[in-house]
């Protein structure tokens, strides 16, 4: 799962700090990598990735002008789910922006 998180500096918002903060320190989540920015005495974590499983992440927060979800994925069994899922989308005519990949 990715999320957007709001940032911005010029006004003090950093909330992929704050989100991987509570998600490692409450939740227990281990961080597997982070983009940084900024002058070298006051860096701030512009993106995160973590994880709780064998994955390189399971849950990532993105900085930007809005907050939102991005993308998230799900485990299927075999790939007559994904037909199966593609089918309902369709006949609810759910648009799609990009469709299924191998990630993470």
């Amino acid at each position: 799962c990715l999320l957007m998180c709001e940032m911005n500096p010029e006004k003090g918002i950093n909330m992929v700090e704050e989100n991987t903060k509570f998600c490692m320190e409450v939740l227990d989540f281990y961080l597997s990598e982070q983009i940084l920015v900024g002058p070298e005495n006051a860096k701030a974590k512009a993106a995160t990735w973590l994880f709780r499983t064998s994955t390189p992440h399971d849950l990532a927060f993105v900085g930007g002008p809005i907050n939102g979800l991005h993308h998230i994925a799900f485990f299927l069994d075999n790939w007559n789910d994904i037909l199966k899922a593609a089918d309902i989308m369709s006949k609810n005519k759910t648009s799609v922006d990009v469709t299924p990949t191998r990630h993470g």
